[in-house]
């Protein structure tokens, strides 16, 4: 049975609005946060039956060796330019609207992405997304991370395009599987280590409290 709703992500913008795969993505290990990325959209499409469609931008090479095509979930790379992964999301989900899907545009990218998205096309921010639909928990100690992530996007990717050569092609790996969840288990550790540091200076603050004399008399 065809799915009748289609889930449009724009890529690096999620990348970067989510800690765990910005930090890979900013320490020169940007294979690994785009395969993180789309093994836990992958999982989430295979769960829920619908389709979801990652774009990624500023790619240099004629055909991609990271690109996925799927029954439910797609990857593709757009070219190096300003504006064209915004361009293709548009004219995917104005495409899928005409065939008589259900279409959710995933972005932060509120100045030039969301506002010019066809009527009809529902828009979710990336937090919303993540933690409604990957995480189902608030991350990072409990705070939620909002607001427009477009002009931090534009110089991040500017900066990557000087800093990171252009790859050669080679023979794409199918399951980027395990990567990811080693980078996934990784970040659940580091969460569960902040948890308890924090855990454990509270209860040494309360233990001191308690040991003060009172001064009072």
């Amino acid at each position: 049975m065809a799915p009748n709703r289609i889930w449009i992500v724009d890529g690096h913008n999620m990348i970067f609005a989510i800690r765990p795969l910005q930090r890979l993505q900013v320490s020169d290990r940007r294979e690994e946060a785009r395969a993180g990325l789309a093994d836990r959209l992958e999982r989430f499409a295979l769960t829920r039956g619908e389709k979801v469609l990652v774009v990624f931008d500023g790619n240099a090479l004629p055909s991609n060796p990271d690109a996925i095509r799927k029954p439910l979930f797609e990857a593709v790379y757009t070219r190096r330019g300003e504006g064209v992964a915004d361009d293709r999301i548009i004219h995917e989900a104005r495409r899928c609207l005409e065939r008589g899907l259900l279409v959710a545009v995933v972005t932060d990218d509120l100045s030039t992405l969301a506002r010019e998205l066809p009527r009809g096309v529902q828009h979710l921010g990336v937090q919303a997304f993540w933690l409604k639909y990957i995480e189902k928990e608030v991350v990072e100690g409990g705070k939620r991370v909002e607001g427009d992530f477009s002009e931090v996007e534009r110089e991040m990717m500017r900066w990557a395009s000087v800093t990171e050569p252009v790859p050669e092609v080679h023979e794409r790996v199918s399951d980027p599987g395990p990567r990811a969840r080693a980078a996934g288990e990784e970040a659940m550790r580091e969460r569960i280590r902040r948890k308890r540091e924090r855990g454990r200076l509270h209860q040494e603050r309360r233990l001191k409290r308690r040991a003060k004399p009172d001064r009072r008399r």
